[in-house]
């Protein structure tokens, strides 16, 4: 699988996740997704995942506008695309790149979501206690969720 399909990947399983924090550089950037129902799966008081993403050739995010008249402007520095928690819905590929649909919710802020796109040379998940997991194991955890979620 390349880097692209694992970013994909990663992000359509945490769908309904939330990016709550962030740490690092375009070099190696940290970020803290609250994702509940599956993190508990590996453990009961867990409640996030970590993603590290590694040489970031491109980040940024295309806020939709509350007001649709305001200048469209896209976020390209770290910390004003995280500066609101975005609420993850999808993940698909366009152009060599990942384009993560988002929900923002903090009425404070002028946009309500938006389409964050990245590209990095590699991408890694990790539990709440940093113990890394495979994408064939964090496929499964979803899996299972959804396979119990199925029969309620």
């Amino acid at each position: 699988m390349t880097a692209t399909e694992d970013i994909e990947n990663i992000f359509s399983i945490l769908h309904d996740g939330t990016i709550s924090g962030w740490h690092g550089d375009k070099n190696l950037l940290t970020l803290a997704v609250d994702c509940q129902y599956l993190a508990e799966r590996i453990d009961k008081s867990f409640e996030k995942f970590y993603i590290d993403l590694f040489d970031i050739d491109k980040i940024e995010l295309d806020p939709w506008r509350n007001q649709i008249e305001l200048p469209a402007v896209i976020k390209t520095n770290l910390v004003d695309i995280f500066k609101a928690e975005l609420e993850i819905l999808s993940a698909d590929i366009k152009d060599d790149a990942v384009i993560i649909t988002c929900n923002q919710h903090d009425t404070s802020f002028d946009y309500c979501g938006g389409n964050l796109t990245i590209s990095c040379k590699t991408i890694k998940v990790y539990d709440q206690n940093k113990n890394e997991l495979t994408i064939d194991q964090f496929d499964k955890i979803c899996n299972e969720y959804w396979e119990d979620w199925s029969k309620k």
